[in-house]
């Protein structure tokens, strides 16, 4: 993991991706945009309330830093499912540019070239996928929900099927969100984790500072989705978005009133 400085921009990246030549990507943090007040200064989402001109700033800065074609991003419409879109290039726009022609899908996948994958996070875990030896990659946002209902390996099998991926030969990132250091939570949430990981206690802790509290590792939770799945070469950014607010946007931390990060990547 790195972090880049492109001018007042601030990204997040990763060496193992990075190392392939095959893809563009980044991570983005608050620093490098246009947005003021509780955006500042880089949000990401169009959601969010703010003025949609300064978000469509950002994502033209965020194309020239990435050497990026700024009509071909393509967004997510988070809902926390397990919905995975097939992207190709008649979507280029959706959500950024023009309006998507679908909603509830938390995974984007392409085998592509110049389309730019993107997909949201304030606390959420991001996981970034490449198959280079098939030349595909894919994006997919796993919350506590995702995670739980393993999206990272249900990502990872869409790939199988629409492209032939062989997971042994896939790269694969965690990207910045929020670290067992600070997510909390309670008897719902351990027993979703309980039901469907049969890891589960693995990654489950008892919090002593409250009792019928519990710590979950979403970090690890998804290297051992993907490692099921048989990727060995995963990346972890170990940047806990919740302790730094100051770098990240955080929904624990900051409630409502905030922007958003985005993961982006496109495969050259």
């Amino acid at each position: 993991m790195k972090i880049v400085q492109k001018g007042n921009m601030e990204l997040v990246t990763f060496e193992n991706l990075e190392q392939t030549g095959m893809v563009r990507h980044a991570f983005t943090t608050r620093h490098g945009g246009v947005s003021t007040g509780v955006y500042a200064s880089m949000n990401m989402g169009f959601s969010r309330g703010e003025d949609k001109v300064a978000v469509a700033k950002n994502y033209q800065l965020l194309a020239q830093a990435l050497d990026l074609d700024e009509t071909a991003f393509v967004a997510t419409q988070q809902t926390h499912t397990t919905n995975i879109l097939r992207v190709t290039a008649a979507d280029k726009g959706s959500g950024v540019t023009k309006p998507r022609p679908y909603q509830d899908i938390d995974a984007l996948i392409t085998n592509e070239t110049g389309i730019n994958l993107v997909i949201f996070g304030a606390d959420c875990v991001p996981i970034f996928l490449l198959d280079p030896k098939q030349k595909a990659i894919g994006l997919a946002h796993c919350g506590w929900k995702g995670t739980a209902n393993r999206m990272a390996e249900k990502t990872v099998q869409r790939m199988q099927e629409e492209f032939g991926s062989k997971p042994q030969d896939m790269i694969a990132a965690i990207g910045p969100s929020i670290g067992k250091c600070c997510f909390q939570v309670d008897d719902p949430v351990v027993t979703l984790f309980r039901e469907n990981l049969n890891f589960a206690d693995d990654v489950i802790f008892d919090d002593p500072s409250e009792e019928g509290k519990y710590k979950i590792d979403l970090w690890d939770t998804n290297k051992r989705l993907l490692q099921g799945c048989g990727i060995e070469n995963i990346e972890i950014a170990g940047l806990c978005t919740m302790c730094d607010t100051a770098r990240f946007y955080s929904h624990r931390k900051m409630g409502e009133a905030r922007g958003v990060m985005a993961g982006v990547m496109t495969l050259l």
